[in-house]
């Protein structure tokens, strides 16, 4: 149903006019028609009808194909795309956005699905790289007038004679030579940081030309490129123009990649430009570029060159652009002459550039998981410009890499030499192996490049290898079981490479990776945490894509039917683990009716210096592992099954005599405190094996880490839908885990968590008579930052098999559905009798149930003592004032900074200016708010402490 108050005659009339201005031929607009009237019988069509008329034209377009002069056959039968969307008076934004709502309700193939991915990528590279080129140009060249803009319509409708070309011309004359190398090279679709090299290398290119030709109407005589005598009347050109590849570049690392792409790749272009005849002159190099007697035919060859391009593969027209630029460049002189008679104040006002559309696309941002934030540091500076934040992961990069090789440095190779087996032929070997399989997998035209990223790759390898034994070292008096496994290399490199190649924002996207070198996602889960604990971090996005690749892993990928993990589970001799089994001490909510946390989250208030004990790499590796001493360590209190640890941890202080008190940590609703006794050290517990989970070993990790993945996001879902009731969430838990473990895993089998946990909601909600719908679960689901409508418009219902009728085999396709359908179809039928025991019979037992405890989650807080509460310390974003802020660190700091906070507390050391309550109507906006934020956090305290 569209909603619109026009009537169908209308819409085809409308239909019709757009399909005669596009020029499209009656196959392709009766296409179109009936695409879109069957998407408006079965699908309510919100907004402009004009905008869905023409999703559907593209789609019908997408679909035919067409016979160019050279009678190649090319798909998109040629349309317009800038076209179709200007006379349907349809943004950038707004296409990508609608085209992605007919994607899902046409269920378009995932060739489709890809084609929009990649225009959307491709384009939002020309935006962000256009967004770089103004500043750029205008570093080097004069700014462009609006005098530029008017001269080039005078000369538009009658011959003239020929003159030199303006500083607005070359501006555009660049670009569009930008986007026609760009579109004939697939090394820089969708890859922003070679794009921006390139451009650089253009403007390079250009300045040379504009430089030797004696340009001085064109040069800003400020650019620090120039020499310093260029300004005097009695300079002699050189015979060669300055690189200022060194000016453009705005970190040192680029310089190196700038130079390559320039010296082997842009040159190789415009050569190539020349010997077919598109440009004109007697040599690239020399100025005659830019002479007024080619100038002019090299424009217009160049663009006719770009709009064959983009017509043949039905792109995007990467000019608008330069439409937009003059458009504001417009606006802005009218805006000016408007605002002012005398232009004195805005003399330089043309130095700057407009600024494009917001409804332009920009680069995505990479969204944060809910898992793994605890290794985020605070947010880099959000003033960056494009090409600085696309490059900060590569600047990272060497920044570590500074003065390594790829090879292994001298204090690796004696950790090699003293192990019992020296590995170093072997890795090498490894090494030499997956290069070779990273760089055949690559398009053969990118080979170059991806060699290059090899090499980074390599010695990226050798440095968290060093980093992560040497740590192995310090845990194990003997490494042999960790350095003596080929799949511990072999996935390490392969996350090293797949940090390359996002930190160059490359096409590969993963898991291409684990293709590409045959690496195994259920061993590959095990070393990310390795790299993004190592001491050497990595950059914000960058770890942020590596915790998206776990839960991608652990959610789907390793549930895939060739995983390694249905052989890990079959030769268990035990069932399939429970989260309490595998969990670490302090990752379990012993008490439910408690809303109090466990010690995990006290760790946890500071991420960066405070972990948790984490298996090593051996435990990752090694199944089962001996408990070495170093390992034993009592980093967490012993607990007994189904025992509080807030009943047995403790904080230790000094008194002023300098005796050493320990204050338990209690629940305030089941446990009073306990007497302090005077105690001279910490007590070492006896049993410190019970400290350690009870199933260990790599399917023991990856299944903890699934579970910890699963509770967060159980609880993103439930605090959402307003589920809080703890024993509601614990019935939900009860039945997810039944569901992973029910038949070794059998309905996790090509399948995703979230279609699981989904199921265990609304069959919780069903049974306890919550009214919750499947829709508002999927509307929940939809907030998470993984969240695609795949994941519940096409679950596995039947998965592909083979039968034998009569003799003869036949292949029973796999049959998939909607989230209800499974729900229906599988989930009732496996949990008919276990959902049973949780019907609510109006009392207090649920039968014989015994409900798992649930994940601990993050953010709660914990009641120490009497008024004294602790919660986590997220890592702040942003400054938390101009005040003075007093930080204490358990076991690090001195006790001067505890006495500061406690003087603090009581108001009697409080330094700086005194917080008035009686007129905080005079106070700042600012500080009144901030006022106003202590009160509420001092009132929630006490009503915590009253409960």
């Amino acid at each position: 149903m569209v909603l619109s108050y026009e009537t169908d005659a209308d819409l085809e009339d409308k239909h019709t006019e757009l399909c005669n201005k596009l020029n499209l031929d009656f196959k392709i607009s009766n296409d179109a028609w009936d695409r879109f009237q069957s998407i408006s019988k079965n699908f309510t069509l919100e907004g402009e009808p004009l905008h869905w008329i023409g999703c559907a034209i593209y789609v019908a377009c997408w679909k035919s194909t067409a016979s160019t002069a050279n009678q190649n056959t090319v798909q998109s039968n040629c349309v317009n795309l800038t076209s179709l969307l200007r006379h349907c008076n349809l943004s950038i934004a707004q296409f990508f956005f609608k085209i992605k709502q007919w994607s899902d309700m046409a269920n378009m193939s995932e060739e489709f699905k890809k084609r929009i991915e990649y225009l959307e990528g491709s384009f939002a590279v020309a935006y962000n790289v256009f967004k770089e080129y103004q500043p750029l140009f205008l570093l080097i060249f004069k700014a462009p007038e609006i005098s530029d803009v008017e001269v080039n319509k005078q000369h538009r409708n009658r011959k003239q004679k020929s003159v030199p070309c303006t500083s607005l011309k070359v501006f555009e004359f660049c670009w569009t030579l930008f986007i026609a190398i760009k579109g004939e090279d697939t090394n820089y679709n969708n890859d922003l940081v070679t794009s921006c090299h390139l451009l650089i290398a253009i403007c390079d290119w250009a300045f040379k030309n504009a430089f030797l030709a004696d340009r001085r109407d064109l040069l800003n005589p400020e650019f620090q490129g120039l020499p310093a005598e260029w300004p005097m009347s009695t300079y002699v050109l050189p015979e060669e123009a300055p690189c200022i590849v060194s000016f453009l570049c705005p970190s040192s690392n680029m310089i190196t990649e700038v130079k390559y792409i320039k010296e082997y790749q842009f040159k190789k272009s415009i050569k190539n430009l020349f010997e077919q005849g598109v440009l004109s002159g007697k040599d690239p190099d020399n100025g005659d570029v830019l002479d007024f007697s080619v100038f002019e035919h090299n424009f217009k060859n160049i663009t006719n060159t770009y709009e064959t391009n983009y017509l043949s593969k039905s792109d995007f027209d990467e000019r608008i652009f330069l439409a937009e630029y003059r458009r504001k460049l417009i606006i802005r002189e009218q805006n000016q002459s408007n605002a002012h008679n005398s232009s004195i104040q805005d003399q330089n006002a043309g130095a700057s550039s407009p600024e494009l559309s917001k409804d332009m696309v920009v680069t995505q941002e990479c969204l944060t998981p809910l898992t793994g934030r605890k290794y985020l540091g605070p947010k880099e500076s959000q003033e960056s410009t494009p090409l600085v934040t696309a490059t900060e992961s590569i600047s990272r990069l060497n920044s570590l890499l500074l003065g390594r090789q790829p090879a292994p440095s001298e204090a690796l190779v004696q950790l090699f030499e003293s192990c019992v087996q020296n590995p170093t032929e072997r890795i090498s070997e490894i090494v030499a192996n997956l290069g070779e399989r990273f760089v055949n997998s690559c398009p053969t035209d990118q080979r170059e490049v991806a060699k290059r990223r090899l090499q980074f790759g390599i010695t990226l390898f050798y440095k968290f290898i060093e980093n992560i034994l040497q740590n192995e070292r310090s845990m194990h008096s003997d490494i042999s079981a960790i350095v003596e496994k080929d799949v511990f290399y072999e996935c390490m490199f392969a996350c090293c490479l797949e940090i390359v190649i996002y930190s160059y924002n490359s096409r590969q996207k993963f898991p291409w990776i684990l293709e590409a070198l045959q690496v195994q996602p259920y061993n590959f889960v095990k070393v990310i945490e390795l790299i993004i604990r190592s001491k050497d971090k990595l950059s914000r996005d960058t770890i942020k894509h590596l915790n998206m690749i776990e839960e991608m892993i652990l959610s789907s990928l390793v549930w895939k039917s060739d995983s390694l993990i249905w052989e890990a589970v079959a030769s268990s001799d035990k069932e399939v683990p429970k989260f309490e089994e595998t969990a670490l001490p302090g990752h379990l909510q012993n008490e439910p009716s408690s809303e109090s946390s466990t010690l995990r989250n006290i760790l946890n208030s500071e991420p960066r210096q405070i972990q948790s004990p984490g298996p090593s790499a051996t435990d990752r590796f090694q199944s089962p592992v001996a408990h070495s001493s170093a390992v034993n360590r009592e980093l967490f209190p012993s607990v007994q099954s189904n025992q509080s640890l807030l009943q047995h941890t403790h904080l230790m202080i000094k008194d002023r005599t300098g005796n050493t008190r320990m204050i338990p940590i209690v629940n305030n609703d089941t446990q009073k405190v306990q007497s302090q006794v005077p105690q001279t050290g910490p007590k070492r517990s006896e049993n410190t094996a019970l400290a350690r989970p009870k199933r260990t070993g790599g399917v023991s990790i990856v299944f903890r880490k699934f579970y910890n993945l699963s509770g967060e996001r159980m609880e993103h879902l439930c605090t959402h839908l307003k589920i809080t009731n703890i024993d509601t969430k614990r019935k939900i838990w009860t039945v997810f885990e039944e569901l992973v473990r029910k038949n070794h895993c059998e309905l996790m089998k090509d399948r995703n968590l979230d279609q699981l946990l989904m199921c265990a909601v609304y069959m919780i909600c069903k049974l306890t008579n919550l009214n919750k719908s499947f829709a508002e679960i999927i509307k929940s689901y939809r907030t998470q930052p993984q969240a695609t409508s795949d994941i519940y418009r096409k679950v596995l219902i039947r998965a592909k098999k083979t039968k034998v009728v009569d003799g003869v085999t036949e292949e029973v396709p796999e049959e998939r559905g909607d989230l209800i359908h499974f729900y229906n179809n599988v989930i009732i039928q496996a949990m008919k009798k276990f959902a049973q025991k949780f019907v609510d019979n109006g009392d207090d037992h649920n039968g014989d149930i015994l409900l798992s405890p649930l994940p601990a989650s993050r953010g709660q807080v914990v009641q120490v003592y009497d008024n004294i509460f602790i919660k986590p310390l997220e890592s702040p974003t942003m400054p938390f004032g101009t005040g003075k802020v007093l930080n204490y660190y358990f076991s690090r700091s001195p006790s001067k900074d505890l006495k500061d906070i406690n003087k603090a507390i009581k108001g009697n050391g409080v330094t700086g200016k005194r917080l008035l309550v009686e007129g905080e109507n005079e106070l700042p906006n600012t500080k009144r708010i901030a006022n106003r934020k202590v009160q509420s956090l001092i009132e929630e305290r006490r009503s915590q402490n009253t409960e």
